[in-house]
């Protein structure tokens, strides 16, 4: 197994990329496809800019994909970060559902919604 540190991962997308840190056996230190099957045979929910990773990839259409992989360490600090932007976007959208919810009862012209 190889090892690197994930370069990106966007959850929404459901893929991103790793850095490996030694050359394979080709010689080929190219990023790495990971996609999300490949976190969910290893039952890891997610990943964060920097973490550290174990991981065997095979040649997917011309491209280096991750077929395993096994999380190290994990980088506290982006996992961090990831958690203070999910609470903020969590806060924005209850607060933009109040400020509906609000207009709503103040102008009762709600009646062709459902």
């Amino acid at each position: 197994m190889r090892q690197g540190k994930v370069k990106w991962y966007n959850g929404k997308k459901c893929f991103g990329f790793i850095s490996p840190d030694t050359p394979n056996a080709d010689g080929n230190m190219d990023d790495v496809f990971v996609h999300s099957s490949a976190l969910k045979d290893a039952d890891i929910r997610f990943l964060n800019e920097n973490d550290i990773v174990e991981f065997d990839e095979e040649p997917r259409n011309g491209k280096l994909s991750v077929t395993t992989i096994k999380l190290i360490q994990r980088d506290e600090e982006s996992a961090r970060r990831f958690q203070e932007r999910r609470a903020e976007r969590r806060r924005a959208r209850e607060e933009r559902k109040s400020r509906e919810e609000h207009t709503e009862k103040r102008h009762g012209f709600a009646f062709w919604k459902k």
